[in-house]
């Protein structure tokens, strides 16, 4: 540790004790060890969303990337402030579905028979869950997405689901909905024959996360080959010709708790971020914990947060500074906040 970095703890330290229940610290499982150091509470998405709903506390720091501060804002009480480390720490996947073109593919895709509406995965823009909300829909995690997509067959003709086509997909897998009702929408080159879009239960956005969808079938076959009797697991980003091969697929929670709960000794290829697979491998000394790629891919947005970053958010803060604060228009959080409750009332 140099001397800014030793700095930087000493000022945690010293903000964490002066603001005490005041402040709750948040860190994605994604983030770096020296930042998830000093979390209230680790999470993913759906967990860390429920706990930005619950908290008392009138300063949220929110160590992930922006859409996930976003999220807390939009379901901060009156009073509470939300701010992030690094505001330009952005999603490549939220990145992919711009409002513009979400608008443009729902004034193309409304006039088809039967009644249809859109579901977000969180890693979206605000503005894109605040669409989503006006439109009776709701947003999903990884965790949660079979029941929210449940919930909304049951209540509607047509899904249009955005922006992670492969989390769309494997979820549509398990849900038994076959190929011929699933139809793909690429914003990039929107199709003018729209006869394939009239035929579809299921429309996905063409999007993918940069780091899970660099996972494929041929690391499922190496680490067969090299580990025998290795169990792979993977995120539902995950492409689904990988997906199809593995042993497991869930979320960073379900494959965390797969883990930990897994017998001494045993083998595990694991298809996500590498900061979470390395923390994975430290807390289970018992067991062998793989990459299931090599090298390892990993979030450059989410290694941005350093405890340099972390520690001047916090000086900020006391000294009354805005620096890294995260607004919302509140026209637009109204909106995506209905999107996010309506995901909690479905989980609930």
């Amino acid at each position: 540790m140099n001397e800014s970095e030793m700095q930087a703890v000493a000022q945690i330290e010293a903000v964490k004790k002066q603001l005490g229940d005041d402040l709750v610290i948040f860190a994605h499982h994604y983030q770096r060890d020296e930042v998830v150091a000093w979390a209230d509470a680790r999470g993913d998405s759906l967990e860390l969303s429920r706990r930005a709903a619950a908290t008392q506390a009138r300063y949220i720091v929110f160590c992930g990337v922006r859409f996930m501060a976003e999220t807390a804002a939009v379901l901060a009480r009156p009073g509470q402030h939300v701010f992030t480390p690094r505001p330009d720490a952005g999603c490549i996947l939220a990145d992919q579905a711009r409002i513009a073109q979400v608008e443009a593919a729902w004034a193309a895709l409304a006039p088809l028979t039967g009644n249809m509406v859109p579901i977000t995965y969180v890693n979206s823009d605000v503005q894109v869950k605040g669409f989503v909300g006006r439109h009776g829909g709701a947003t999903c995690t990884s965790a949660n997405a079979n029941a929210v997509l449940t919930w909304a067959f049951n209540h509607y003709q047509r899904v249009l689901f955005l922006p992670d086509q492969h989390l769309g997909y494997n979820t549509a897998r398990r849900l038994e909905i076959p190929d011929d009702d699933i139809a793909v929408w690429d914003p990039r080159f929107p199709p003018t024959d729209l006869a394939r879009f009239q035929r579809a239960r299921l429309i996905l956005w063409r999007g993918a996360c940069n780091v899970h969808v660099r996972f494929l079938p041929a690391d499922v076959q190496r680490v067969r080959t090299e580990h025998p009797g290795v169990m792979v697991i993977v995120h539902p980003e995950c492409r689904e010709d990988v997906a199809v091969l593995a042993d497991g697929v869930g979320s960073t929670s379900y494959i965390i708790r797969t883990i930990s709960e897994a017998p001494s000794g045993s083998v595990w290829a694991v298809g996500t971020e590498e900061h979470l697979v390395a923390r994975l491998r430290a807390e289970n000394p018992d067991k062998q914990v793989l990459s299931l790629k090599e090298p390892p891919p990993y979030c450059v947005n989410m290694s941005l947060t350093r405890v340099t970053d972390l520690a001047r958010v916090l000086t900020a803060i006391v000294s009354g500074d805005k620096a890294g604060i995260v607004e919302v228009p509140a026209e637009t959080a109204a909106a995506a906040r209905a999107a996010l409750d309506r995901m909690l009332e479905i989980t609930a």
